[in-house]
């Protein structure tokens, strides 16, 4: 009878313990989620300002991409940010199929992309590209912050392609 007691007193304190984690991952979720949202629409309005609020804003962010890699926030503000903004006049980057995985202060999220836009300019071209993205999150002071982007274009699946 004690034995059964005491492994019920242990399933208790054991299933209470674990339900704040999973409202704090709910809610670690939720902020992340909210993070994308705010993201795409910092790219789709070129808005460095917006940017600034998820972003750490320090020398050892990087972000990796097709037309070159950005280290620390100026860099970004300028090459990707300043790119988007002057290269296009008109930006719509949508994403599908997101994954977060978080480790404590430390998150990954992934997805994949659809960047639909029109080329400044006297050619107005209208083009469109897709990819996939990985961010690394930190939460720093209670927000969570993108500290590394590494974006790529779709994978290569035919024979003897990709390497």
């Amino acid at each position: 009878m004690r034995t059964k007691m005491i492994l019920k007193s242990l399933a208790t304190v054991l299933f209470c313990a674990c339900l704040p984690i999973t409202a704090k991952q709910a809610n670690d979720t939720t902020e992340i989620h909210q993070l994308l949202e705010d993201y795409k629409e910092s790219i789709n309005r070129a808005d460095t300002t917006l940017a600034k609020t998820f972003w750490l804003s320090r020398p050892q962010v990087s972000f990796i991409h097709h037309k070159g890699h950005e280290k620390g926030w100026e860099e970004v503000k300028k090459g990707i940010y300043g790119l988007f903004g002057n290269r296009f006049s008109k930006r719509d980057l949508k994403s599908h199929n997101e994954s977060i995985t978080i480790y404590g202060d430390m998150a990954i999220l992934e997805f994949y992309w659809v960047y639909d836009a029109t080329f400044s300019g006297p050619e107005p071209d209208q083009m469109q590209s897709k990819g996939r993205e990985t961010q690394v999150l930190k939460k720093i002071d209670g927000i969570w912050r993108i500290v590394h982007v590494h974006y790529s274009g779709m994978p290569k699946t035919g024979e003897r392609e990709g390497f």
